[in-house]
């Protein structure tokens, strides 16, 4: 079952409003409104995670503070060290992420080095394999390198769209709305036309993707299970000489929209 709260305004907040606004219908409708849909989702295993939400109609925030994470790094020789800790769950159905923003403190002991490059994410699943944070691992906060002092840093990382390059046309021919009928005889100045109306109408859609900032693949399918979120980090070989652990403190925001399930 997904997780649910109801109306997050309580019976003497409710009856605040209505004496406010002297309506009891409109302040009703305000406050479901203000409620959205009540989704929220669970924190990740144990007293160093605690979570707070809040969501306003569609949009919601999540707030996960970090008190002394422990995350165990496990040196994979040449593929460098990895790490993860699972810190939150959205409930279930589709999750449209919006934005997202670490801000860290770290300490790493022993066997990471004192000025290592430790790399973070955040991902709908843990880091596998090698210290490459990408793909799912990394698809709600890209790697994010954070250069460390005396085994210690403040690692701070945003979700970012991944811009779309526009074509760059150098066919020679003049666009237009229109594309010519193809002959059956070769015509340069047809193709060159082509190909010049193509690349300005695909250059177009690019700006006005941009525009509305929907550059980022950012939708989450939870439907057959809901996804969670992972706090990734990753060491290369060479500052990494044997297990380790990486304790973490700070705060993680995720926004985002419920799409249904």
């Amino acid at each position: 079952m997904p997780s649910y709260t109801p109306a997050q305004f309580n019976a003497a907040e409710r009856a605040t409003i209505r004496n406010a606004l002297g309506n009891q219908q409109i302040a009703d409708r305000l406050i479901d409104k203000l409620d959205g849909t009540g989704k929220v989702g669970t924190k990740g295993t144990g007293s160093a995670i605690t979570v707070s939400e809040q969501s306003a109609g569609h949009v919601h925030v999540t707030k996960i503070t970090l008190n002394a994470l422990a995350v165990s790094m496990v040196d994979g020789t040449t593929n460098g060290s990895i790490g993860s800790k699972k810190i939150y769950t959205f409930p279930s159905g589709l999750i449209k992420m919006l934005s997202a923003r670490t801000n860290l403190t770290v300490s790493t002991t022993t066997g990471i080095g004192a000025s290592a490059a430790l790399k973070h994410s955040v991902g709908s699943a843990a880091a596998a394999t090698n210290d490459t944070l990408s793909l799912t691992k990394a698809n709600i906060i890209p790697s994010t390198s954070t250069t460390l002092s005396s085994q210690a840093g403040s690692p701070k990382g945003k979700s970012a769209a991944t811009a779309i390059t526009a074509l760059t046309d150098n066919s020679g021919g003049t666009s237009s709305n229109t594309i010519a009928a193809q002959t059956g005889s070769y015509v340069q100045a047809t193709q060159q036309n082509t190909i010049a109306s193509i690349a300005a109408k695909i250059n177009e859609i690019i700006a006005r993707i941009t525009l509305n900032g929907e550059s980022m693949d950012s939708l989450l399918d939870g439907l057959s299970s809901a996804v969670d979120v992972y706090l990734n980090f990753g060491v290369a070989d060479a500052d990494s000489s044997g297990n380790a652990t990486v304790t973490v403190s700070g705060t993680i925001y995720l926004v985002w929209e419920w799409g249904g399930e």
